[in-house]
């Protein structure tokens, strides 16, 4: 019997995958399945000091396996074997985090009942599975362990009670129970015929009807009768099949002459279907493949659980409302600060109803001359009126127009660039009213879902038309920039910096106008030799031919720039014109004339225009229209690059140099706000006047908080972060290195000297941390051709392959960087941490400390943690924190998908993260395939601490306020399929938040004791939660870090959702002690930790496609070829920081 009872606990202690291979097993006989009852086991609340010494990374050579190591404090793991204790969990510094959730799943056994009796269950801790009852007769299902779904363990064939042994993955559709009881059929007397009883809908022995969307899952019974399988969508596979007589899916014999007739019951009871909360549908039991993990990047063959449950149709979620409208939260520091909001007064409006138009002129093109052409038909038909254009095809005046409902006419505008006249036909007919009162009611008890989108929008134009209208602005988007007057900026590469001001009309508790600097780069106004002389980094005067990479660097800055061609000394022969391409040189290049016949470009301009060219070795421009039979090509040197309005990404130079000029403290910016508003003009304006708008010249002041920064653990220390900032400490878990190597891919650049001493830096520094640094390797050096890097760097990796690190040091430009990191993890399976040649020449102690921040991390120790005093209530039980993102490629690729990144933790100190990526579609914010990642993090939290998250914690970044509504009902809604993809019952709380970092709000100190640093900025922990948000529902905005350079831009967070009922306070604290959370650096980040480090896994995906062509019509394949070794993803999940 002891015997039996070891192997039983040995049993409920193994992986998921082994027990379902066990369970395969042919069943034990009948006499010992009764016998196998095990004692429950005894957490262990108090490890002894010899136990509770801090664990070895799993990155050790011969140490704990790769998976998970630190594990939730004080919840007894599976035992090993080692003098019949478990071994102990956590650092010794620190009190356990879920000590009163008992021990994990697997290890609460149930208590035998009497003989015929109900038994009874131990009381589980919430998270945990409920536990079948055992009747009184053979077939008893023995408590499961680890693992998200039930199964029933075997008995005799042909026994009582027993279903035939399943696969591995199913789940029983009934619980079995004494005769008679719940889940039991009871047995009728010999003749009696199985019958439905017939009840009203709804009623006694009927399903509820159920709502449009809503599955059922399949129940077997007599033909005919209650529990039959409703035809099914095509795709949607049974969850029982048909078999032999008392085999699997069927039910078995009864005894001669006893028929079974189901007994109804009351809605949602026994032998009923429950009713499921809203947003919730009822899915198919994963099979045994699904239970595998897929890599970090892969997509799973197979998911059949998505196919059941592909979504809720016909439902809608809505935002939740504050429980207390018009008030925010209270920890903190009170204080009171200004905003660059400005108060939009509409007391005094003339008339309430706003009339809306449309416009159609004819052409509509230029687009630059559309305005011009509203203007003079103003001046034409209605010059008492100044109605409001957006430039584009709406109007809106106050009241109607003189001509009410449509009118329409031709008008002439000179054209700049054509130096002749263009004429237009303008129509304009009525649309709509809009109604200002809804602005009102909105503000009152209005939801984001619904917002009264158009009459904002309305507002927004009518105070946009007085910069919008001046020929002194020049306007891209919601910002207006106006020429540099005094100095010009060089960004570098043809770009100079224009300064303007952002504006827009937002609505908090009351309208505001938001108002803020803003800066572009334009290209500078110079001739095409100059920008290539730029551009190549030499002087116009030694310019005598281009390389291909010249040339192709000159054509990526020239493509769809306008240019103004000119003849010296000719100003009658400008003309402007869209670049083409760049083309070949003057003196080679050769066109037909309409004559017929063949010339050179340099003989053309000699012959035909008298111009000898200076320069007949630059190329040409190819300009014009491209459907001209014979092309237009202009040499360089005629042609000047005009100042104009251009969507492209920066290069790394051009940002940099815009950061330091655009940086500044926030009292300039406060200056350069409030210059921008007198540019801007709002009272002056007619139109605006008009209307009876009136806009403040002051800032708003709103009230805020400063939140207390939180303690965070170390090694035997706790560190008070002073103002957003603490020195490293011995780290509370530090990892050992002891077998790794220098590679060294800048050659002769980077001498073999520096890199020793790095090894010895590395070491000595290690020490002082809290990590055990072996020497290293004699470094290696690669120097080859670019284009043999990679293979040079799979060759060399594959030697070292199962070495726990390589440093690898990289050239400071070009993409030697990618290529590592493709080589590595997703070739070879080599776990890699690169430094570029510059940071190695300068290197020093402080750069050697923040280089093993990210090593101990990715080898899976834990830098700090939270003081366990100081742990939010919602981090106390098992808890999953994820965050999320979508980056997309910037305007001018179009041949680069969006990448989906999503980040979860599994640990309880919420330190330790693992990554899934996917790519998706270009210009996709909606994650598609979120149901199988968070999947795939469920089972790596459960596979990592033996727990189901109770909560999930959920960070969204990148989502715009018309994009809530369809973020909350797709994403929420795969949360929740992906947790019953699991176990149909598994149903954990979820908070959801959207972060957003895009916007113009800025915070300004006004109290001396509230300016921190040296630019005056807001204080770190400062919160904002109302006046300035939304009216009805929960927002906030929070400055969480120390800025280093300019003024900090607060992050704002919305609630999308709470199962979890979070008051503003817990929110706001958690979010707040989540970014001190970062393990690259010892600073409290701008937001939580989880986003960024979603940001860093996008960035990595990024890295994977970097210099390779990708199908956009078969993503899935190319995921599948970028898919993450399984010994970097498993093994080390922080591989990315």
């Amino acid at each position: 019997m002891g015997r039996k009872n070891k192997k039983k606990s040995e049993l409920s202690q193994k992986p998921i995958e082994q027990q379902q291979q066990q369970q395969q097993a042919p069943p034990p006989p009948a006499k010992e399945q009764q016998q196998q009852q095990a004692p429950p086991a005894k957490p262990q609340e108090h490890p002894s000091p010899a136990e509770s010494q801090p664990q070895t990374s799993r990155g050790k050579k011969g140490g704990q396996p790769p998976l998970i190591q630190q594990k939730h404090p004080a919840v007894l793991q599976p035992q090993q074997q080692q003098g019949g204790q478990a071994q102990p969990l956590g650092p010794p510094d620190n009190q356990p985090l879920y000590a009163q959730q008992g021990p994990p799943i697997g290890q609460g056994q149930q208590r035998p009942g009497p003989p015929g009796g109900r038994s009874q269950q131990r009381p589980q801790p919430p998270g945990f599975q409920e536990q079948q009852r055992p009747g009184p007769h053979r077939g008893q299902q023995r408590p499961q362990p680890s693992g998200f779904q039930e199964q029933q363990r075997p008995g005799p064939p042909g026994g009582r009670g027993q279903q035939r042994p399943q696969p591995p993955g199913f789940q029983e559709q009934q619980r079995p129970g004494p005769p008679g009881g719940r889940g039991q059929q009871r047995p009728q007397p010999p003749g009696v015929q199985e019958q439905q009883r017939p009840g009203p809908p709804g009623g006694r022995g009927q399903q509820r009807p159920q709502p449009p969307g809503f599955q059922e899952q399949q129940q077997l019974g007599p033909p005919g009768g209650r529990g039959q399988q409703r035809p099914q969508p095509p795709g949607v596979q049974e969850q029982q099949q048909p078999g032999p007589p008392g085999g699997r899916g069927q039910q078995r014999p009864q005894p001669p002459g006893v028929q079974e007739q189901q007994r109804p019951g009351p809605p949602g009871g026994r032998g009923q279907q429950r009713p499921q909360p809203p947003g919730f549908q009822d899915q198919q039991r994963p099979g045994p493949s699904q239970l595998r993990q897929t890599p970090a990047g892969n997509i799973p063959t197979k998911v059949d659980d998505q196919v059941i449950t592909k979504g809720v149709k016909g439902l809608s979620l809505k935002v939740p409302q504050r429980k207390n409208l018009k008030s925010g939260g209270t920890l903190g520091r009170k204080t009171v600060v200004e905003t660059n909001h400005l108060a939009l007064d509409l007391s005094r409006v003339r008339n309430e109803r706003i009339a809306h138009y449309d416009v159609a002129i004819d052409p509509d093109k230029p687009k630059r001359l559309i305005r011009f052409v509203m203007e003079q038909f103003r001046i034409e038909n209605y010059p008492d009126r100044y109605p409001a254009f957006d430039g584009k095809k709406n109007l809106y005046s106050s009241g109607y127009l003189p001509f009410q409902f449509n009118i329409s006419n031709t008008v002439n505008v000179q054209d700049d660039e054509s130096k002749t006249p263009k004429e237009f036909k303008v129509t304009i007919n009525f649309a709509n009213m809009v109604h200002l009162e809804q602005l009102k009611n909105y503000m009152q008890a209005g939801s984001s879902q619904d917002a009264p989108m158009e009459v904002i929008q309305a507002v927004d134009i009518v105070l946009r038309e007085a910069s919008a209208s001046s020929r002194s602005f020049v306007q891209v988007g919601r910002s207006f920039f106006t020429p540099p007057t005094n100095q010009l900026i060089d960004l570098g590469n043809g770009l100079e910096l224009w300064y303007g001001f952002y504006q827009s009309a937002i609505l908090g508790w009351r309208p505001y106008v938001n108002i803020d600097v803003a800066h572009k780069g334009f290209p500078k106004n110079q001739n095409v030799v100059d920008l290539i002389g730029e551009l190549c980094s030499c002087d116009r005067r030694n310019l005598t031919y281009l390389n291909p990479f010249q040339v192709d660097d000159l054509n990526k800055y020239l493509r769809t720039l306008k240019v103004d061609y000119e003849l010296p000394n000719q100003p009658n022969t400008k003309r402007c014109y869209k670049v083409n391409s760049v083309v070949g040189t003057p003196r080679n290049l050769e066109f037909r004339l309409d004559s017929g016949q063949t010339i050179t470009v340099f003989d053309y301009f000699r012959c035909e225009k008298g111009v000898m060219l200076q320069y007949p070795d630059l190329p040409c421009l190819h300009v014009g229209s491209l459907n001209r039979p014979n092309p237009i090509f202009v040499p360089v040197e005629l042609c000047t690059v005009k100042s104009q309005v251009i969507v492209r990404k920066m290069n790394e130079l051009q940002t940099q140099n815009m950061i330091k000029v655009a940086a500044t403290s926030a009292d300039k910016r406060k200056s350069k706000i409030m210059d921008a508003l007198r540019k801007a003009g709002f009272n002056r304006s007619k139109t605006v006047q008009e209307f009876g708008f009136s806009v403040s010249d002051q800032f708003e002041k709103v009230t805020a908080r400063i939140l207390e920064p939180p303690p965070l653990a170390y090694h035997e220390k706790t560190e008070m972060p002073v103002k957003g900032v603490w020195r490293a400490k011995h780290f509370l878990t530090g990892s050992e290195l002891t077998d790794w190597i220098i590679l060294n891919l800048n050659g002769r650049y980077t001498p073999e000297d520096i890199l020793r001493s790095f090894c010895t830096d590395m070491k000595r520094t290690g020490e002082g941390l809290g990590m055990i640094i072996a020497l290293a390797r004699p470094p290696c050096t690669i120097e080859c051709h670019p284009r043999d890097i990679q293979r040079k760097l799979e060759e060399y990796l594959k030697f070292v392959k199962g070495i726990q690190l390589v440093v690898v040091v990289v050239p400071d430009k070009g993409d030697t960087y990618a290529k590592v990191k493709q080589t590595a993890e997703l070739q070879v399976g080599v776990l890699t941490q690169c430094v570029k040649a510059r940071t190695m020449r300068r290197m020093n102690m402080s750069t050697i400390s923040n280089i093993l921040l990210k090593v101990n991390s990715k080898l899976n120790g834990i830098n700090h943690s939270l003081l366990n005093s100081a742990v939010p209530p919602c981090l106390k039980k098992p808890v999953m924190i994820v965050g999320a993102d979508v980056t997309h490629p910037s305007p001018d690729q179009v041949d680069i998908p969006s990448v989906a990144a999503v980040c979860a933790s599994h640990d309880p100190k919420a330190f330790c993260y693992n990554i899934q990526y996917r790519l998706q579609g270009p210009r996709e914010e909606i994650i598609k395939d979120l149901q199988n990642i968070m999947r795939e993090h469920l089972l790596f939290f459960y596979n990592s601490t033996s727990l189901k998250p109770q909560k999930i914690i959920f960070y969204r970044d990148g989502v715009s306020e018309g994009q809530f509504s369809q973020v909350l009902n797709e994403e929420l809604q795969a949360i929740r399929r992906s947790c019953q993809s699991l176990e149909q019952d598994y149903q954990p709380k979820i908070t959801f938040l959207v972060v957003q970092k895009r916007h113009h709000t800025r915070f300004f100190p006004l109290k001396r004791e509230d300016m921190d640093g040296r630019n005056n900025n807001v204080p770190p922990g400062t919160v904002v939660d109302t006046d300035i948000t939304h009216p009805t529902e929960m927002d906030f905005y929070l400055v969480s870090h120390a800025s280093i350079q300019g003024t900090s831009r607060p992050t704002k967070y919305r609630r999308l959702w709470d199962d979890n009922d979070m008051s503003e306070d817990e929110l706001e604290q958690l979010t707040y002690y989540l970014c001190h959370m970062f393990s690259r650096c010892t600073r409290a980040v701008s937001y939580p930790t989880p986003t960024y480090y979603a940001h860093l896994a996008a960035y990595r995906a990024r890295v994977y496609i970097e210099g390779q062509k990708i199908q956009l019509d078969n993503l899935s394949e190319e995921q599948r070829r970028r898919s993450i070794k399984e010994v970097i993803y498993k093994d080390s999940p922080m591989f990315f920081v």
